[in-house]
């Protein structure tokens, strides 16, 4: 048998034990999910102390940036302590530690680490090098944020690996292996662990510098639009960029804080060309050739305009929008230190996690709908028809995304519990009896 079959067995061997081993009552007859990875309560008391911080700096008139990324760092400091306080947090199990007592750490190894810390480093300043797409003013807060914490990173690198070399089971992480490759060793080298570290550190070289350009741009565009609050749909202005301001948030403290030392290390990233595919089209600079070429469905018309006369109709239509865009922002923050695209750092089951697998992306494609009703076009209605089947497209993008996710995190027991028991207790239970395919089945992701 292959040996990526044998790994899937033993996957779903592990998987059903873990759902039908469990006493007294079995995974799929309990009321509560699986354990959630992080606590959702914890989450929410850090938003809201960033949240509390980002107004009185704003108050003060610091930057946008530098605010937002100060805010960042708030919550990402009350997560770290909530986790510890209550005890649920527990990196050991999750970054493989050895226990006690300590070994003694190795100067070799850890030269080693930084070498190919080094190396990994070197790797992503030619690809920022080579490719224009990052040469344009752009990304001029992420280069201004770099040059801030970059030195003191590096600087703590030794610490951190040293610190780490005495903890882990196994000390030839992803580090020592790049080092080694730069020391000469190919031949001895495990591909499989250098390629994971460097896909790991492609998700992160990607979308952390679009995720801090965007949270400043955000953070401008609230404070803008908290001074429109109280003209027509001010308050929905305000209350939208509110919401995406608190996505960005959580996405740079996911992006930034993956530490083995936490237990928010990347464990695997997504193993298969299509999956990263279907992800990088709903981000720039890739969605600029999606969305403006083949899938844009919008013109001119959207709901407060086509609204405008039912001031009623319009305030209800425009809560159901924010609605679904608040619940989008809260997935984000489910995720507190761990979240990223691409990547399994944990199983989160709670939050809008515990009533649906993938409720980021159902509210985000559904507020597509109510802001762009695509199905009301002054051209005409074949005109609307072209413009929900261009809608419906770009919906299903995501249904790839999600089908891409499942398949990528079902290598994790823990992830196919959670599964099965969301397809009897989630929120869709129904909507999955009648259309089978929405449902969760165990058979072979590979």
């Amino acid at each position: 048998m292959p040996r990526r079959s044998v790994r899937f067995a033993t996957c779903i061997r592990k998987s059903l034990d873990a759902v039908t081993n469990r006493t007294p009552a079995a995974t799929l007859t309990e009321s509560r999910p699986p354990a959630s990875a992080a606590r959702f309560g914890i989450n929410l008391l850090a938003l809201i102390a960033a949240l509390a911080t980002l107004v009185v700096l704003q108050r003060h008139g610091l930057d946008a940036l530098d605010s937002g990324l100060i805010s960042a760092v708030t919550a990402a400091v009350v997560m770290i302590a909530g986790d510890r306080i209550l005890g649920r947090a527990n990196p050991k199990e999750a970054a493989g530690y050895a226990g006690t007592p300590l070994r003694a750490a190795s100067g070799r190894r850890v030269a080693k680490k930084i070498a190919g810390l080094l190396l990994t480093a070197a790797v992503i300043a030619f690809a920022y090098w080579l490719f224009p797409e990052y040469h344009g003013s752009f990304y001029d807060p992420f280069w201004y944020s770099l040059g801030i914490i970059g030195p003191g990173l590096l600087i703590a690198a030794p610490f951190y690996f040293w610190w780490m070399d005495r903890r882990l089971e196994d000390p030839h992480d992803g580090y020592w292996h790049a080092g080694h490759l730069l020391a000469g060793g190919w031949r001895s080298a495990d591909w499989p662990v250098i390629h994971q570290h460097f896909l790991g550190w492609l998700v992160k070289a990607f979308f952390l510098p679009l995720m801090i350009n965007y949270l400043g741009n955000e953070i401008h565009q609230t404070g803008e639009a908290w001074m429109r609050v109280h003209n027509g749909l001010g308050w929905y202005d305000f209350c939208y960029h509110t919401g995406f301001l608190i996505d960005l948030l959580f996405c740079v403290i996911g992006y930034a804080v993956t530490f083995r030392l936490l237990g928010t290390h990347i464990r695997s990233t997504e193993p298969t060309a299509f999956g990263w595919l279907v992800a990088l089209l709903c981000y720039q600079p890739f969605y600029s050739l999606i969305g403006g070429q083949y899938l844009h469905y919008e013109d001119n018309l959207y709901w407060g305009g086509w609204l405008s006369g039912f001031p009623t109709v319009q305030t209800l239509w425009g809560v159901a929008i924010l609605v679904l865009v608040f619940v989008y922002a809260l997935c984000t923050v489910s995720f507190g230190l761990r979240f990223s695209n691409l990547t399994h750092r944990g199983i989160i089951t709670s939050g809008p996690y515990r009533y649906s697998k993938h409720p980021a992306y159902l509210s985000k494609n559904l507020s597509w709908w109510l802001i762009s009703v695509p199905f009301i076009c002054q051209a005409g209605a074949f005109e609307a028809l072209r413009n929900c089947c261009l809608l419906a497209l770009l919906n299903l993008v995501y249904f790839l995304r999600a089908r891409t996710e499942e398949r990528h995190l079902s290598q994790d027991p823990h992830y196919v519990a959670y599964a099965l028991w969301i397809n009897e207790h989630g929120l869709l239970r129904g909507l999955g009896r009648k259309l089978p395919f929405l449902r969760y089945h165990l058979r072979k992701h590979s």
